[in-house]
């Protein structure tokens, strides 16, 4: 088995159980939607300290939520999980992730008259998949930073990483001088 860069136990701050877990990704999908809908004079504009403008998070977000949304469905369902590569993820020389090709973003990101249509549809699909939520040991997909992740873990893992973003992107909405230091 391959070694997980992250441990997983970073995730437990996202809730102990199913019901507090959802409740943790319920308010961070409001506080980060809720952000964006600040940032419709400088959505396209690369953020200072940022590889991507906020249009980009937003669209990163939502594959991440999207993809997220499926796997844990698939973990809750009694459908055969088939083996996965567990490829680990890979990270820049000052230690930050970089996400897989299969969840980066366009050079354009969102569009902003598509944010609240597309995050209200992705939001319901987390919000039905997660509606019956319960760990599942033993069920478990592989993530590229944190090892094997049962259902409760992936989406505290989701909840973890809208938080991430959302602080990323507070920060680059403030003036250079009043920035604090890029801590999760």
């Amino acid at each position: 088995m391959t070694k997980p860069l992250l441990d997983p136990a970073a995730l437990a701050p996202m809730g102990a159980t199913p019901e507090d877990v959802r409740a943790r990704l319920d308010r961070e999908l409001d506080l980060f939607h809720a952000h964006l809908r600040t940032r419709a004079d400088d959505w396209t504009r690369t953020q200072p300290g940022r590889d991507w403008s906020p249009a980009q998070e937003a669209e990163h977000v939502l594959k991440i939520n999207d993809s997220i949304a499926r796997g844990v469905g698939l973990l809750l369902s009694e459908r055969e999980l088939r083996p996965m590569p567990q490829m680990p993820g890979e990270l820049t020389p000052d230690g930050r992730r970089v996400a897989p090709p299969h969840t980066q973003p366009g050079a354009a990101g969102l569009a902003w008259d598509d944010l609240d249509a597309t995050w209200t549809q992705s939001r319901a699909g987390l919000s039905t998949v997660t509606g019956a939520l319960r760990a599942t040991p033993g069920r478990t997909l592989w993530h590229p930073f944190f090892g094997e992740l049962d259902a409760l873990d992936w989406t505290r893992m989701v909840a973890t990483h809208l938080y991430q973003h959302r602080k990323a992107l507070e920060r680059s909405a403030q003036p250079q001088s009043l920035q604090e230091p890029n801590t999760p």
